[in-house]
């Protein structure tokens, strides 16, 4: 249970075919700029560790870890014997996890800032209004980050998996 709100992610590319260069293509593609079209802030990645099965990059900066959420990926090629080649992924996005966490924060200190200015006038009209404004903080601060965490997971994946796909259609 508690997994699903863990900043990581992983599983498999399996195409029908796998290019001969595909990680040496990855990577240069990471040196290039993932995104052809992004912003240059938005689009720094670097190649920490690389061999001809296996690949891990980095996103550098604040603008690139909070862009998509992909602060460290790892990118491994297996094969078996009689069957297809298969990519294997590993993926985690802690960078982005910890500004969704600041944003939850600040939320919160917007709330209890709105609460101290109008908290007379709320008081006056509803007993239930103390209650419902710490349930909100409670909510927006403590567990909502953490609900952008796990739904962050799935649509994370497709993107790491469409620009493997990408990669190996390139190459033919």
């Amino acid at each position: 249970m508690l997994r699903m709100f863990r900043a990581e992610f992983e599983g498999t590319f399996s195409p029908e075919r796998l290019r001969g260069d595909f990680v040496a293509a990855l990577a240069k593609r990471v040196r290039s700029g993932l995104f052809p079209r992004a912003s240059q802030r938005r689009n720094r990645y670097a190649v920490v560790e690389e061999s001809e099965k296996e690949m891990r990059f980095r996103s550098d900066g604040f603008l690139t870890s909070f862009n998509i959420g992909w602060n460290d990926v790892r990118v491994r090629v297996e094969s078996a014997a009689g069957a297809p080649p298969r990519v294997r992924y590993e993926a985690s996005f802690w960078g982005w996890a910890k500004y969704s966490v600041v944003l939850g924060a600040f939320l919160g200190v917007v709330l209890i800032a709105c609460w101290l200015f109008f908290r007379p006038r709320v008081a006056e009209k509803s007993a239930a209004g103390e209650a419902i404004f710490w349930a909100m903080v409670v909510f927006w601060c403590f567990v909502w980050p953490w609900v952008l965490i796990a739904m962050h997971k799935r649509p994370a994946a497709r993107a790491l998996e469409r620009l493997l796909a990408q990669m190996n259609e390139a190459g033919g």
